[in-house]
């Protein structure tokens, strides 16, 4: 259940990130639409990676930041790829890179907070 809450948290969260940098103010459709479109990449691409790093939780590991933000870059390119206009260059978009690093810091700050439990250190 605890994955839910992080693929949904990150999805509410890039929405309002997404809302202050382009449409500059509080409007809830905008957030409840951004919503959306930020939640379906996030259960086809990191929830997979989230369930595949729980077996050796580690809170705010670097590793696992370097995991959400390649896979983060190939879910940017195919949505950035089929959103682009034809004649435009993928990697000359701002955008894309700003919002492959956004969504994987996103994901690796929820995921870390409510899953990579640390394991206590067993005495000798």
């Amino acid at each position: 259940m605890k994955y839910n809450y992080t693929v949904l948290l990150s999805a509410a969260t890039m929405s309002v990130i997404y809302s202050i940098l382009y449409v500059h103010q509080f409007v809830i459709a905008a957030l409840i639409t951004m919503a959306f479109y930020f939640l379906f990449p996030y259960l086809i691409f990191a929830l997979p990676l989230q369930y595949y790093m729980n077996k050796k939780p580690k809170r705010f590991h670097p590793l696992y930041f370097i995991y959400y933000l390649a896979a983060s870059f190939i879910a940017n390119c195919i949505i950035f790829g089929i959103l682009q206009p034809s004649g435009e260059s993928l990697f000359s978009n701002s955008a894309f890179y700003i919002f492959a690093v956004l969504t994987a810091v996103v994901y690796w700050v929820w995921d870390s907070v409510l899953l990579q439990k640390q394991r206590p250190a067993t005495e000798a």
